[in-house]
């Protein structure tokens, strides 16, 4: 295929990792004109054949599928795309089936064989039909979910299944099968927030370890986000096919609308409700890790605490000046969501939160102690479990040094100021407050789910005083956390050699076991 050249021009870093990951399901993210749909086809045309072996007769068969929500869609963008690299006249063109079959000579790079492929394409619209009625029968070995964030989640949960069945053994069978996706940033109550960006499958440990040693490379979620249009460090993707001042185009159409500005500009994801930001400062990609944030072992760990019938906890560090959130404990029941698709937290009493922080800390960091937790001073005041005090409560299951997170009132605006100063500062050019994957419900509020939302008075709409919603918990968490060990914890902070001559026998029963046991007694805890 020599006369498509440019198509085999990778766009940028992001879009080429997305186009060679041979994992199940792999998405890649970005603003418009990255060339996502780009990718896509080369994914799909000059990749995946490879990844197959070639039947009897020498040739290797590939058979995928393009799924939007409408036809005028799926006419605008999937075939428009198509077409300008593959015009209906090459290959075989069926418009009453909407099939184009494609055979051309393919070149491995790598062992410079050159390999005959025959490529079937089938375009699908849902139009006003359902999954359901739709997908099944297909024989595929690929699905395309174009615009992923615009179809229903069923797409993704059938079609998967029609993948991996062809081509049959009697052409050399399938090697690989999978789904990949494309679109733009989504609002964070999207369904494809919490499977493409969070990347969860839902799996407990041991399932997900036999689905690995089963599957190998192939096992797992790949999600690709590409740099926004106002990014320098990397700079954006696909600049050089694009028209000069493009990215200047979308801002200025945009510049009124915060939340598409957030999505189609900079690739942030789009907020829970309308309202304002509670901190604009945040930069996921500079203030978001890529992996799990493990503990330094020569700087001690703290815990940031909000009590109450929904509790929830942050566990970080601060060295030299930073703050490195390594993980957040909240309860919830992953199989619910609330009326516009955020999360639903669970009540959890002081006791069973209590034992359930301190078997989630030994199996996180094994015999390490926690140096300090900084709480929620209301939390002194409210009465449970036969009188006693809510946090007496707790610290009897989870025995540790405690300290108030904040002033007596417990005002807002100095706990949230206090982690503001993190995000406003980059040590070293560092960020100077780093989220780990591990911490979805933070990462999430962070996004745009933790927001003043506004209300509605006679004289127009204005902004709540304070956030309210599931995202405040951990959110809360953090800021107690921050401010105390501000207030109280920097001399703790010394650098040492961790000893473990206070820390107890690990406990008998793990995180992991109790939050089963809890489930199975109609407790449903868990960490988002």
């Amino acid at each position: 295929m020599s006369g498509y050249a440019d198509l085999l021009k990778p766009v940028g870093p992001k879009a080429e990792a997305f186009v060679k990951d041979r994992r199940l399901l792999t998405s890649i993210m970005g603003p418009p004109g990255s060339a996502k749909s780009t990718s896509c086809i080369r994914k799909i045309v000059f990749e995946t054949p490879l990844w197959q072996v070639p039947g009897p007769d020498g040739v290797i068969r590939v058979r995928w599928a393009a799924v939007r929500a409408t036809y005028p869609q799926l006419e605008r963008n999937v075939l428009k795309s198509w077409f300008m690299w593959f015009p209906k006249n090459r290959g075989n063109w069926n418009g009453t089936t909407l099939t184009h079959t494609l055979r051309y000579e393919l070149v491995d790079a790598a062992t410079g064989k050159v390999h005959q492929v025959e490529l079937e394409m089938i375009f699908i619209a849902l139009n006003d039909k359902s999954a359901e009625d739709v997908l099944p029968g297909l024989e595929l070995t690929g699905l395309w979910l174009n615009e992923v964030n615009t179809l229903p989640e069923a797409v993704w949960l059938i079609g998967a299944g029609r993948t991996g069945r062809y081509p049959s053994s009697k052409f050399g069978g399938c090697t690989w099968s999978g789904v990949i996706c494309d679109m733009n940033a989504p609002d964070i109550n999207n369904w494809t927030y919490d499977l493409l960006v969070e990347e969860n499958l839902g799996l407990d440990e041991e399932t997900e370890a036999e689905l690995r040693t089963a599957l190998g490379d192939r096992f797992g979620v790949g999600f690709y986000r590409q740099p926004g249009w106002r990014s320098v460090d990397p700079p954006p993707e696909n600049i050089e096919n694009v028209e000069a001042g493009y990215a200047a185009k979308l801002m200025m159409v945009y510049a009124k609308n915060p939340n598409l500005f957030r999505r189609l500009v900079d690739n942030e994801f789009g907020m829970v409700v309308s309202g304002q930001l509670v901190f604009p400062e945040v930069n996921q990609q500079f203030h978001f890790a890529k992996d799990a944030l493990k503990p330094l072992p020569d700087w001690p760990i703290f815990g940031g605490l909000d009590g109450g019938r929904t509790p929830a906890m942050v566990f970080f560090q601060v060295p030299n000046g930073a703050c490195r959130v390594l993980d957040e404990l909240v309860v919830y029941d992953p199989r619910k969501n609330t009326e516009n698709g955020s999360i639903s937290l669970d009540r959890l009493g002081p006791k069973a939160f209590g034992e359930l922080a301190k078997n989630f800390v030994a199996d996180r960091y094994g015999d390490r102690e926690i140096e300090c937790v900084f709480y929620d001073p209301s939390i002194d005041f409210g009465q449970e479990e036969d009188s006693y005090h809510w946090l007496e409560v707790f610290r009897g299951e989870f025995p540790c040094r405690f300290k108030p997170g904040g002033d007596a009132g417990n005002r807002i605006g100095p706990r949230q100021d206090a982690v503001r100063d993190y995000f406003n500062t980059s040590p070293g050019g560092q960020p100077g407050m780093l989220i780990s994957t591990t911490c979805p419900v933070l990462r999430r509020g962070f996004s745009g789910g933790y927001i003043l939302e506004e209300a509605k008075t006679s004289t127009g709409a204005v902004l709540k005083d304070k956030p309210k919603g599931p995202f405040t918990h951990v959110q809360d968490g953090l800021q107690h956390g921050v401010l105390g060990f501000k207030l109280r914890g920097a001399g703790m902070n010394h650098m040492r050699e961790r000893h473990d001559a206070r820390q107890a026998a690990k406990p008998q029963v793990t995180y992991s076991k109790q939050v089963a046991q809890l489930r199975g007694r109609g407790e449903r805890g868990g960490r988002f």
